[in-house]
Formats: structure tokens, sequence, C-alpha cells
């Protein structure tokens, strides 16, 4: 094994698929795959070195001093399934690196599958097509073998038929044919325009066809807020752009609305907050009652204040 690889604990995988993902457009993969984690709540048990496939590139600035971060972390996660059906092991990596390194890193992570006998590789990414930020996203895959790619159409998945995927999405199911483990991509749609938004309502529509294929369960209403959320926010910005291009009836009401929210949020009170703080601890309890949280926020323009904290509560801090 290469000396890169690090083993924290000893694990014994049955039936194992390995799912692999990494930042990407829409952030869709990584975003399924940190959810999947999350949710089934797998466990560290090995990492890859960063130093041997990524490189220093900048600094970063905090309050005006200058700091090296730390390089990108790439690791494996295990969930046991108790009915004893499929084990998965799940792969994230924080970052793509430079391009000739992909394939070397793409080698590491074929070669922790093929150590524990994995059966199949499962890799996520998008698609950008034709749709709006209101459509429901449909499900694209490819498949390194017929046998797989007969099984797609079942699960609600439009087979691929040209095209390309960038990455080591893409990139590491033909290195594991080549060592003998054939694979699917499950690509996400996305619209165009989206492209750099985070899209949880496209790794939402992944994981679906996850959850049916591998036959697991898993709790959505996390990532289906989050969903929610993101497309209202989508859904304010696309009206704003359309105003400020094109002007329309609404566009001095909607000035109205912002100065005013403005004013109110000049003279948020200490109850206010206190209301916010029991909002989200019911949040953290139920997850539901994240709407009536938002909608406070909003009230007092203090959504862009509580912005991480909201995020947090999914689970989604890289979301």
């Amino acid at each position: 094994m290469h000396p890169s690889i690090r083993l924290y604990s000893r694990i014994e995988p049955v039936n194992a698929v390995l799912v692999a993902a990494w930042p990407g457009m829409g952030n869709v993969a990584f975003g399924a795959a940190s959810y999947l984690r999350e949710n089934l709540k797998a466990v560290k048990f090995a990492d890859i070195e960063p130093e041997d496939v990524f490189y220093q590139t900048g600094v970063q600035i905090r309050e005006g001093l200058l700091d090296i971060p730390g390089l990108p972390q790439s690791e494996f996660y295990f969930y046991r399934d108790p009915e004893g059906r499929n084990d998965i092991i799940i792969f994230i990596g924080e970052s793509q690196p430079v391009m000739e390194k992909e394939y070397e890193l793409a080698r590491r992570v074929v070669e922790v599958a093929v150590l524990l006998k994995v059966n199949e590789l499962i890799t996520f990414a998008a698609t950008p097509v034709n749709i709006t930020h209101r459509s429901e996203p449909g499900v694209w895959g490819v498949a390194t073998d017929g046998e797989l790619l007969s099984a797609l159409p079942s699960l609600g998945v439009k087979v691929m038929d040209a095209g390309h995927i960038g990455g080591l999405n893409g990139l590491l199911l033909g290195v594991g044919k080549e060592s003998g483990i054939h694979g699917i991509c499950l690509l996400g749609e996305i619209p165009f325009y989206t492209a750099k938004i985070e899209n949880p309502k496209s790794s939402l529509a992944i994981l679906k066809v996850f959850m049916k294929y591998k036959h697991i369960s898993l709790g959505l209403d996390g990532l289906t807020q989050m969903a929610h959320f993101v497309e209202e926010e989508v859904e304010k910005v696309s009206k704003t752009t359309k105003q400020t291009f094109f002007g329309n009836e609404e566009a001095g009401d909607s000035k109205q609305d912002y100065e005013s929210g403005k004013e109110e949020t000049e003279t948020v009170t200490d109850e206010v907050r206190k209301r916010i703080e029991r909002l989200f601890e019911a949040a953290a309890e139920d997850i539901s009652k994240a709407g009536e949280l938002k909608r406070e926020l909003d009230r007092w323009s203090l959504f862009v204040e509580y912005e991480d904290r909201f995020l947090d509560l999914f689970g989604r801090k890289n979301l």
C-alpha cells in the first residue's frame, strides 16, 4: 500500500460500495456525499496525506493578517449496513488537485477500494441543462459496463449517450475499471446559469436515486429544507436582476421594502434577538422549525448576520 495512505482503524466491509466525491459545479457531488456521510454517521477510518498531491497556491487574509492555509483533506469513512446488504465506504476530497496529480490521487483511492474488496464505485457529479431553478432536476447516468448501465433506467435515471465528465468524479471510474472494479456516475441536472451557486436540490435528486439503488434509508428533511431556502434566495436574486435591467411596476415597491427592512434592522431590540435564539434552539431540535426561523430573520433583515449559524443547522457547513 502506498505510504501516503494512512489507516486509523481496521474494517472488514461486506458487499461494499465506495462512494467518492469532490467539489465541482453547484457543489452537487460534494454536497450529496457530505450529507450522506453525516446522515449515516459514517466513521472516519483512513485518509491520504495531502503533501504528495497538493501544493500551496496562496495565502489567506484574516483581519489584515496573512496566514498559510492547511492543505485539502482527502478522507475515507465507513458505514456498516445493519441489514447486511451493502456496507458503504465514503471518500470525500475537499479539493481536486492540479491536473497532473489527478490520476495519482485516483489510483490511491482505488488502491484502498481493492484492499477492502469493494464491489462497485459510485461517483456523483453535476450536468448543466436548460432548466430553471424552479424545475425538479433529473438525474443522468453513465456506467463502465453494460450490466450496470442496464439498471439505470429502472431507477428513473436517463442514460447519457455522449459527453464528458470533467475531473476526478469521472476519472476515478476509469482508474477503477483498469483495476477490475466497475462503477457508475450519477449526474444531477442544474440550470446553466447557476453553475457557481450551491444546488442542494440537485444533490437531493442524486441521493434519492442512490437510496433506491442501494436500498438504504436516509432522513432527507435537512437537505429538502436547504433546497427550498436556496431556491428562495435564487428567486430573489432573479427578480432583482430583472428589475435592474428591465424595470417593472414593482421596482418602486421593492425599493421601499428594502428601505423598510433597513429601518427595522437598525431598531432590532433585545427581545427580537432573544426570540431568534429561541427559534435557533427549536430548529436544532426539529429542522421543520427552520422555516419559521428563516421568516423571522428575513423580517428583520438579519439573515446575512446569522447565515453561518443557519446553515450549520443542516449539518452543511460546506454547502
